[in-house]
């Protein structure tokens, strides 16, 4: 009986010992960051076994930027006799806005028991300018010469509209685990379409300087200047988690033999080169109608009928087709007579990549409406783009249309769509004028004195006044296209972020962050009437500035871009809970912005 006693109180003190060797804490890089700056946040259990280690659950990471992670990495030791192994799972994440966050607990399951950490405090002080170290500060020169990346173009000197390709390769000569895209370049200047890359990219040899690398490309974008000048592109921020071999420090280590050296993984920021692109201005002067399209285009109008009755619709169709800068073609517009009911066109573009060419198509669909019978005429439309190969600016001309309108219905009954030619004056409906005096016999309880009947009488004439200056700011709203799509941007944007929520809903990360950055740059265009090649974060805090946002609105608002763009780049570098907490943000943005903006207009 006392041996079973003593066997129960050994196992059950073995059992408690193992149980208190699980520790799972939180590790920071530093409690005090600067607002903007990447820190690195790990979860750390050290326990006997880290292969019973299951189900780990991250912190609410309210008021961070989540970068990149969870990366996984695992150590093992033994020290006197006794295994001891840890799983760390590392985030890297950054402040926004100077303040005190709170990074909750995370949790993680251990033989059937729930581990949890404590929250930490980080306070996010203002950052001081130019303070922001270089990735490449950090680096070491033996780092440096087996890891890198290099940013390339196919041309230096190229001319205003021109396409040019940008390449940025990753050169290493160390094992990588994983890398993500930190921070994505700014193209302000130019007009940028992404080439689709694999999602498991080609490695490929390379020998540079006599030594061989192997190569990854990281992102191949095509760029059209919009302006003429000298124009730098900032560099691309890449973090990688590198396998690197940690020896002992203790020269008669019998561990210290290479063999024998652990793999330890780290995570390290490097940078591409800065390139610096020369822009020439296009030569010539620059004829009527040019809106600046560049490349090669053809041009073509049709229309769906020629022969028609009035009141039936015709389809008026302008397109442009080719290679160029074929987002930044403005469709020209074509002049309709007079008597015909034209609607505001319905505009479509279509994208396509021909191996290293941006193609495309761009369309204006018209729809009009004849009122009058007769023949009416559409001139021919004329496009004007500058021709690369030549070296000159091209027009084309569209076919001049005729069309033979005949009275439909509505003229054949007499309504008021007949034209003036047809109006005459019958003598028979004038009748005789009464010669002669006559009495007139007032009547009781006359109606000017009557209160009601005034009333009743100015209803008539209140209505009529009111819907003539109502169909007078439709027509001048329905005229005014730019008015029109800002008036229309809030409900656009809320429609487009419902759909990304939907995106969200079934999966598809990288359709999501499309359509949250279509929604928020379209909202902004058509909102503060800024071309889309003119759309940079400084152009839309200067506008918005000039309204009287608050400064709060537009940080908010350039978080939420800025958050954006670095998940279409990379689209594996956010959680879901960070998806979700960017679509609530773009949502409160835009709203915020709607009230601002319509209470002060």
């Amino acid at each position: 009986m006392k041996r079973w006693f003593h066997t129960s109180v050994v196992l059950i003190v073995c059992w408690t010992a193992s149980a208190q060797d699980v520790r799972f804490e939180t590790s920071v890089e530093q409690r005090s960051v600067a607002a903007g700056q990447q820190f690195q946040v790990s979860f750390v259990a050290t326990s006997t076994q880290s292969s019973g280690l299951r189900n780990f659950r991250p912190p609410d990471f309210a008021g961070f930027v989540v970068l990149s992670g969870p990366i996984e990495s695992s150590q093992y030791q033994w020290i006197n006799g006794r295994a001891s192994s840890s799983l760390s799972y590392v985030y890297v994440v950054a402040i926004q806005k100077p303040g005190k966050y709170t990074i909750g607990a995370a949790s993680v399951e251990h033989s059937g028991t729930t581990y949890t950490t404590k929250p930490v405090e980080i306070e996010a002080t203002q950052a001081a300018a130019g303070s922001r170290p270089s990735p490449q500060s950090a680096v070491s020169d033996e780092m440096r010469e087996n890891l890198f990346i290099r940013a390339t173009t196919n041309k230096q000197k190229v001319r205003q509209g021109e396409q040019f390709i940008i390449t940025y390769k990753l050169y290493t000569r160390v094992n990588i685990e994983n890398y993500v895209i930190s921070k994505a370049p700014t193209y302000e200047g130019f007009w940028a379409e992404d080439f689709d890359q694999p999602k498991s990219p080609e490695i490929a040899n390379e020998v540079l300087e006599g030594k061989q690398y192997r190569v990854v490309v990281l992102k191949r974008t095509a760029l059209f200047a919009t302006q003429s000048g000298k124009l730098k592109i900032t560099p691309l921020e890449v973090r990688c988690a590198v396998q690197v071999r940690r020896r002992s420090s203790e020269p008669f280590d019998i561990f210290n033999d290479p063999f024998f050296s652990r793999l330890r993984t780290e995570e390290v920021d490097f940078a591409s080169n800065a390139l610096s692109i020369t822009v020439d201005p296009l030569a010539g002067t620059p004829p009527a109608g040019f809106s600046g399209a560049t490349g090669s285009f053809d041009f073509s109008a049709t229309v769906d009928r020629r022969e028609v009755k009035t009141g039936e619709p015709i389809t008026l169709k302008l397109t442009v087709s080719g290679s160029g800068n074929i987002k930044l073609v403005s469709v020209p517009s074509p002049a309709i007579p007079a008597d015909f009911e034209a609607y505001e066109p319905k505009i479509a573009e279509n994208l396509s990549r021909d191996g290293t060419l941006i193609r495309g198509t761009k369309t204006a669909e018209y729809l009009l409406i004849p009122r009058n019978a007769g023949e009416r005429v559409v001139e021919p439309v004329i496009f004007t783009y500058f021709d690369l190969t030549k070296n000159a600016y091209v027009s084309q001309r569209s076919q001049r249309f005729v069309f033979s309108v005949s009275p439909g219905r509505e003229s054949a009954a007499g309504s008021t769509l007949a034209s003036k030619e047809d109006i005459r004056l019958l003598g028979e409906d004038i009748r005789f004028l009464k010669l002669g005096a006559s009495s007139l016999i007032r009547a009781d309880g006359a109606a000017s004195g009557d209160t009601w009947t005034i009333v009743v009488l100015m209803v008539p004439v209140l209505f009529f006044g009111g819907t003539y200056l109502y169909r007078m700011r439709r027509e001048q709203t329905m005229g005014n296209v730019s008015l029109d799509r800002s008036r229309k941007a809030g409900r656009e944007a809320t429609r487009r972020l419902k759909s990304a929520g939907k995106i969200l809903a079934a999966g598809n990360t990288e359709t999501y962050h499309a359509e949250v950055s279509r929604a928020l740059f379209g909202y902004l265009s058509d909102k503060l009437r800024i071309p889309p090649s003119q759309l940079t974060l400084d152009t839309v805090g200067n506008v918005l500035r000039t309204k009287n946002v608050t400064e709060e609105i537009i940080g908010r608002l350039h978080s939420c871009l800025e958050r954006a763009e670095f998940a279409r780049f990379a689209p594996g570098a956010d959680s879901r809970e960070a998806r979700m907490d960017l679509l609530d943000a773009a949502t409160a943005a835009i709203d915020e912005l709607e009230r601002s903006l319509n209470g002060k207009s």
